[in-house]
């Protein structure tokens, strides 16, 4: 009898993934990743932390990248390390480094074979008064 009740609990875990629900699992949301390249002292804060807002309420997570005097060149050195794994979208302001920037990353993007969307913006609101 001991044996039999044994051998019931080990056949056990076989059988009870046929007794589960048939329910499919929850869906879960997962943000996309954005890295929002553009010269933070252009932004007033409050506009800089509401546009991030708006772009996380919109399903992604926000990196952003740039320093002021930024040239193409340096931007393009720190390319590799802004293809993360996972980055699906990439905002370029041309404040950061102007278009040669925004050359420099659509060549740098067709050239490793990155499929994520490259897309132009110019931040909503007024320039920051230095």
């Amino acid at each position: 009898m001991k044996c039999f009740r044994l051998l019931s609990v080990l056949f056990l875990p076989l059988f009870a993934p046929a007794c589960a629900p048939n329910e499919p699992p929850p869906k879960r949301d997962i943000p996309r990743n954005l890295v929002l390249l553009t010269d933070t002292t252009q932004w007033a804060p409050s506009l800089l932390s509401a546009y991030k807002d708006s772009l996380t309420e919109a399903g992604y997570r926000v990196l952003v990248s740039g320093y002021p005097g930024e040239r193409a060149a340096e931007l393009k050195a720190r390319l590799p390390w802004l293809l993360q794994p996972g980055v699906e979208v990439f905002l370029y302001d041309e404040r950061l480094a102007g278009a040669a920037g925004l050359d420099s990353l659509t060549a740098y993007l067709k050239s490793v074979g990155h499929p994520g969307i490259l897309r132009s913006v110019r931040h909503p609101g007024p320039q920051k008064r230095n």
